[in-house]
C-alpha cells in the first residue's frame, strides 16, 4: 500500500464511504465491516491497435477491513512477544549457557529483530552492569578484588510505531472497469465471489475429513482423493442449488444458526443445513412377523430445506412404508 494513498486520510481531506454487511434479519442493526474512497484513473495501452493507442478510465478502491486488520494487528502482536521472548532468553545464565561479549550480544539481538520483521518496533536497551568482589588471602595468594562486566538487553514497545504501523493495517487496494459501480457493492461482489480454493478448504473440514494416513500404494492415494470429491461435488452441488432456489424465490432460509433461530440468509453452507438434520431416525420393528417401521417427524427447517432442494416431504416420509407398491406410489409424479 503506498503512504501516498493514506496520507489524505490521516490529514482527515479524504473522506471514506462506510460499507455495511447485508441484513439477515429485518430490523436488524447494519454492522459496518469496511470503510475506503474510490478514485478514477486514465490509463492507456503502451503499443497502437489498429493504429490507434487505446486508452480507458479505471476505478481504483481504497478499502479497510475491519476484520482483516484485527486479523493482521493479531498476528503481528504474536511476533512482537515471540521476539521479546527470545531476546529475554539472551539474558539467561548458568551451566551449559553460552556468555555473549557485546559484539555477539547485538549481532544475536539483530539477528532475531529482522527474522520476526519488527526492527522498528522494539525499542532495544543494553545495560553493563559491573560486579566487584572482594576475594581474600589464600595459600599465599594475596588479596584481590575481582572485577566482573556482565551485559544485558531490555526491550520497550515503541508507541509511536506501533500507533503507526497498526493504522495502516487492514488496506487494501481492488481495480475495477465499471464506473458505475458503487464502494459497496464492489466490495461485497469481490466477498461473495467463487473461488475453487474454498471447496478444496473443505478436504481438511469434519464433514469430508482428509487426514494425514499412511498410504504406500499410489492406486490408493488416487482413490481416496477421488472418493473424497465425489462428497466434495455433492456439497458444492447441495449449496448451489439451495442458493439458487433462495434466490429466485427472493427470500432467505432461517433456523440454521444455533442459538439464533430467527436469523436468515440467502447463502447457507452445506455443512449448516445438514447439521439440521441430526436426530433423525429409522427405527424397524418385527411384532410376530410384521415390520413396523416409525420414522423421525420432520420440523419445518427441514422440510424447507427438502423443497429447495426439489424433493417433496414425501419422498422423506416414504421410507417407513412396509411394502414395494407404496414406495412405488410415492415415487409417482
Amino acid at each position: 500500500m503506498q503512504f501516498n494513498l493514506l496520507k489524505p486520510i490521516w490529514d482527515n481531506e479524504q473522506i471514506l464511504t462506510p460499507v455495511y454487511h447485508p441484513l439477515l434479519v429485518e430490523h436488524e442493526t447494519p454492522k459496518q465491516i469496511a470503510e475506503g474512497f474510490i478514485y478514477t484513473i486514465a490509463l492507456q495501452s503502451d503499443t497502437e491497435i489498429n493504429g490507434e493507442m487505446f486508452s480507458w478510465d479505471e476505478q481504483r478502491l481504497v478499502v479497510h477491513s475491519f476484520k482483516y486488520a484485527a486479523k493482521q494487528e493479531k498476528i503481528l502482536k504474536a511476533r512482537v512477544e515471540k521476539a521479546q521472548k527470545a531476546i529475554a532468553k539472551l539474558n539467561q545464565r548458568g551451566q551449559g549457557i553460552k556468555h555473549l561479549d557485546e559484539k555477539e550480544l547485538h549481532c544475536a539481538v539483530n539477528t532475531i529483530l529482522k527474522s520476526h520483521g519488527i526492527n522498528e518496533l522494539l525499542q532495544i536497551e543494553y545495560r553493563k552492569e559491573t560486579k566487584k568482589t572482594y576475594r581474600k588471602a589464600y595459600r599465599g595468594r594475596e588479596a584481590y578484588i575481582l572485577i566482573e562486566t556482565e551485559l544485558s538487553v531490555h526491550t520497550t514497545l515503541n508507541t509511536d510505531i506501533w500507533e503507526s504501523t497498526v493504522r495502516g493495517l487492514g488496506w487494501r487496494v481492488y481495480v475495477c472497469n465499471d464506473q458505475e459501480l458503487s464502494l459497496s457493492e464492489a466490495v461485497l461482489a469481490y466477498r461473495q465471489e467463487y473461488l475453487i480454493e474454498h471447496g478444496f478448504a473443505r478436504y481438511k473440514g469434519k464433514m469430508l475429513g482428509l487426514t494425514p494416513l499412511h498410504l504406500g500404494s499410489t492406486t490408493r492415494i488416487k482413490g481416496l482423493i477421488r472418493l473424497l470429491s465425489i462428497g466434495l461435488r455433492v456439497l458444492c452441488l447441495l449449496e448451489f442449488t439451495v442458493r439458487n432456489a433462495l434466490q429466485n424465490n427472493d427470500e432467505k432460509l432461517s433456523g440454521i444458526y444455533k442459538g439464533n433461530s430467527k436469523r436468515a440468509t440467502a447463502r447457507p453452507t452445506s455443512e449448516m443445513m445438514l447439521k439440521v438434520f441430526r436426530g433423525i431416525s429409522l427405527v424397524i420393528i418385527n411384532i410376530n412377523g410384521t415390520k413396523h417401521t416409525e420414522i423421525t417427524l420432520l420440523t419445518p427447517v427441514q422440510e424447507k430445506i427438502l423443497v429447495l432442494l426439489g424433493y417433496p416431504t414425501r419422498c422423506y416420509y416414504g421410507l417407513s412404508g412396509v411394502s414395494h407398491k407404496s414406495l412405488e406410489a410415492l415415487s409417482e409424479p
